[in-house]
C-alpha cells in the first residue's frame, strides 16, 4: 500500500517540488499574465507536493496552444510517436508525459491553459471551475509519483524496454495506462471535487460500444487481411475499456464507502459479458495498490495483460506464442464479425446460424 506519510526527499515544510523547477508559458497575451499564472501554479504545486511526491517532476508547460505544446515537447529520447490530446468519448486537456533527463526518468506536466487557469480565481470567490482545475492539476501531479514509484521498482523498463513482439508491446501499453490511472485516481481522491460520477458515465458509454466496435474492426479485416492491424485495433478498443474502468475504480476506491457496482453500470446490456473481467480487474488493482512501491516483480502487473488477452479472445482475436519473438493470431469466423455482404446472403446466413458460435 502507498505510504501515506510519504518517502520523498522532503524540502522545507514537507514540500517535495524541486527548487529549480522550470515553467514554460505559451500563447499568453502578455508577460504579466504569464507571470501571474506561473506564480499561482507554483504555489498550488507546492501545496500539492506536501501530500503527493513531486520529486521527479521535470517541469511544467501551461499553454493556450496545447496541441502544439504536446508535439514540441522535448522528451529526451528518439521516438516517432507523437503526443496528441485525447479526442472522443473523453477530451484530454492535460497530460503528464514521461521524459528522460540525463538518463533519469522524470515526468513533465503539460496543461491546457484554457482549462487549468481557473485556479487564478480569487480566494473566497472560487467557482466550480476553480475546483475542477485544482483537481486537474492534482491528477497530473499524481502521475509524477506513480511513474517514479514504478521506475524505482523496475529501473530500465520505462521508455527503455524493447518488447520482443507485438503482443507484449500491446499488453504493456495497456498495463501501464490502466494501472497508472487507477493509482493516480486513488491517490488524488476528491481533491478539488469528486470526479467519480463523470468517470462512471464515460465507462458506461465505452462499455456499451466496445464489442460492436471490435466486431466492426474484424469485419473490415475480412477485406483488408492485415492481422497486425486488426489485433492492434481490437486490443486498443479493449484497452480503452480497461483504462476507463480503472479511472472509475480508482476514484471510488478513494471514497469512504466505495461503490464499484452501481446500477448504471451493472444494469447495462453489455455488463454480463464484461462482469468476469471487471471482477478480475478489481482484484488485480487492489493487490497492486496494497504492494505500492514494493512489488516483487513485473508478473503482478502482467495479470492486467492476461485480462486484456482473454477479453480479446472472447471477442474473436486469439493470440498464441510460437516463440519469444513470434506470435500468431487466429481470427475465427463468427456471426457478429462477418461482413454484412456475407450475412445478407440467405444460404450463407443459414449456414452461419447452424455452424458458427455467437457472443
Amino acid at each position: 500500500m502507498r505510504d501515506e506519510e510519504g518517502t520523498a526527499e522532503e524540502l522545507k515544510n514537507g514540500i517535495t517540488i524541486p527548487s529549480n523547477i522550470q515553467f514554460s508559458a505559451r500563447g499568453f497575451a502578455d508577460e504579466d499574465f504569464a507571470k501571474e499564472a506561473i506564480y499561482k501554479l507554483h504555489s498550488v504545486l507546492s501545496a500539492i507536493s506536501q501530500s503527493i511526491d513531486l520529486t521527479n517532476l521535470d517541469g511544467v508547460t501551461v499553454a493556450f496552444d496545447y496541441d502544439e505544446a504536446l508535439l514540441e515537447l522535448d522528451r529526451g529520447y528518439e521516438t516517432t510517436y507523437e503526443l496528441t490530446a485525447t479526442r472522443g468519448v473523453a477530451i484530454g486537456v492535460a497530460m503528464a508525459p514521461t521524459v528522460i533527463r540525463d538518463g533519469v526518468i522524470k515526468t513533465h506536466l503539460v496543461l491546457n491553459a484554457n482549462y487549468a487557469l481557473s485556479i487564478l480565481e480569487e480566494p473566497g470567490k472560487e467557482t466550480e471551475y476553480f475546483w475542477q482545475s485544482l483537481h486537474l492539476v492534482a491528477h497530473e501531479c499524481a502521475h509524477v509519483e506513480v511513474t517514479a514509484s514504478f521506475d524505482k521498482s523496475f529501473p530500465g523498463f520505462l521508455l527503455q524496454k524493447a518488447h520482443n513482439n507485438i503482443l507484449d508491446n500491446m499488453r504493456w501499453k495497456v498495463i501501464l495506462a490502466t494501472w497508472d490511472e487507477y493509482a493516480v485516481c486513488r491517490i488524488v481522491g476528491s481533491i478539488g471535487y469528486d470526479p467519480g460520477d463523470g468517470y462512471l458515465e464515460t465507462l458506461v458509454k465505452v462499455l456499451g460500444d466496445a464489442r460492436d466496435q471490435c466486431y466492426e474492426k474484424i469485419k473490415a479485416y475480412r477485406t483488408h487481411g492485415d492481422v497486425g492491424q486488426v489485433a492492434t485495433e481490437v486490443y486498443g478498443n479493449i484497452g480503452d475499456l480497461l483504462k476507463y474502468s480503472s479511472y472509475f475504480l480508482g476514484a471510488v476506491a478513494a471514497r469512504e464507502t466505495p461503490e464499484t457496482h452501481p446500477p448504471a453500470l451493472t444494469e447495462g446490456a453489455e455488463f454480463g459479458w464484461f462482469a468476469p473481467f471487471y471482477e478480475r480487474l478489481i482484484k488485480v488493482h487492489e493487490a497492486l495498490w496494497n504492494e505500492f512501491g514494493n512489488w516483487e516483480g513485473l508478473g503482478s502487473f502482467e495479470a492486467i495483460g492476461d485480462i486484456l488477452e482473454d477479453m480479446a479472445k472472447s471477442i474473436g482475436v486469439e493470440a498464441s506464442r510460437v516463440s519469444n519473438e513470434l506470435v500468431k493470431f487466429n481470427i475465427p469466423y463468427r456471426r457478429e464479425s462477418m461482413p454484412d455482404s456475407v450475412t445478407t446472403n440467405p444460404l450463407i446466413r443459414a449456414l452461419l446460424e447452424k455452424e458458427l458460435p455467437s457472443k
